[in-house]
């Protein structure tokens, strides 16, 4: 029972810990973005008119559709250069990205300035209201080739534990970025944000019957989808090898039944002699097996509770959050998990002992009598 507890303890919470790293990323991934944007895939083609704007805003789940500008820029301070992607959109839009207005120093009101990442701020060594040069890269797409210059300052810092992200994103206004270059920059897409991430695929496919050849729409989780099929890969491995635990038990319960039919040879000689089944005496070892295996289920569910509440509340075990994006370990037990694991271990456990049973039922009562 030891044995099954310690497998199942250690399978779910291996499950645990993908669910938990997954579900954390998702989040964070999701505060940084629109839950699906619209882009323009090629410079022909008409762009989206009112009436579309119109319609994508009746779909049912759709509770916001706002213009998004994108802008490479060279930002320059303290005689140092970096680059980072600029994304300009209204306040309102802006106040929902939630990794970025939650974890913000400095106003977020709508200021003159950009709201930049702490990676990135540390990188140029800048800190709130600091002055910087900004270069538009895309202008220099131009027939002169001599980028846009413009000057403004650090409005907040935002660190979200992401660090890739906070130096790579700066965010500002679209009526900001405007002011920074009055001429036409960057490229314009439209981002959409929903009641719920679960209507995701069913309003990504409304969406795509109304707009035109020229654009798409592409979801949050296509935007990451590297990121996302390299968490469900690691699944399956780690499914598997901790599995092999569970296997190491469920021959251990098929051992010791042995044994104890080995021991209890008289007993059932006397059974057999008094008129007791085959059927029953299997019976008899088949819910032994069933209830090592419920048991031990049952104290290895309760351990892996346990265990990931502490980590939870606590953060017993910490994480460099540069490389996982997170300061510690994020544990997420799902019902599912723990439905698959038990029935699955507790089944194993009544087709481990089925041998060991009918190995028992098939003793004879005098050849049993005769060894005691």
């Amino acid at each position: 029972m030891i044995g099954m507890a310690l497998g199942v303890m250690t399978l779910l919470l291996a499950l645990s810990v993908m669910h938990g790293f997954e579900d954390v990323v998702t989040q964070k991934i999701i505060g940084f973005d629109t839950h699906i944007r619209i882009e323009k895939l090629f410079q022909s083609g008409s762009d989206l008119d009112e009436d579309m704007i119109q319609q994508i805003s009746d779909i049912p789940g759709v509770t916001d559709v706002f213009p998004i500008v994108r802008a490479e820029l060279m930002l320059k301070s303290n005689s140092i250069t970096d680059g980072a992607l600029l994304e300009a959109m209204p306040l309102s839009a802006l106040n929902r990205l939630y990794s970025v207005s939650a974890n913000l120093q400095g106003n977020s009101d709508g200021g003159s300035g950009l709201i930049m990442g702490a990676a990135l701020a540390e990188q140029l060594k800048l800190e709130i209201g600091d002055p910087l040069l900004v270069y538009d890269l895309g202008s220099m797409r131009q027939f002169s080739g001599i980028p846009n210059i413009a000057h403004t300052t650090v409005q907040s810092i935002y660190e979200s534990g992401m660090e890739d992200y906070d130096r790579s994103y700066l965010y500002s206004s679209i009526e900001n970025l405007n002011r920074l270059f009055p001429q036409e920059t960057g490229s314009k897409e439209w981002g959409i944000f929903l009641n719920s991430i679960e209507d995701t695929e069913r309003i990504v496919h409304a969406i795509d019957d109304i707009l035109p050849y020229s654009h798409r729409s592409i979801t949050w989780k296509d935007r990451h989808q590297t990121l996302f099929n390299w968490m469900k890969t690691q699944e399956i491995p780690i499914f598997a090898i901790f599995s092999m635990i569970m296997v190491v038990a469920i021959v251990n319960i098929a051992s010791t039944l042995i044994l104890i039919i080995l021991e209890k040879r008289t007993e059932i000689g006397t059974l057999r002699a008094l008129g007791t089944s085959k059927r029953r005496i299997q019976k008899v070892f088949a819910l032994e097996g069933f209830f090592l295996g419920l048991i031990g289920t049952g104290a290895g569910l309760l351990l892996s509770l346990v265990l990931a509440w502490l980590q939870n509340t606590y953060g017993i075990i910490s994480l460099p959050a540069e490389v996982y994006f997170m300061d510690r370990v994020n544990m997420l037990i799902s019902g599912k998990d723990i439905f698959v694991i038990a029935t699955g271990v507790i089944l194993l456990s009544v087709i481990s002992s089925i041998l060991p049973a009918m190995q028992a039922s098939k003793l004879h009562p005098a050849e049993a009598l005769r060894e005691e």
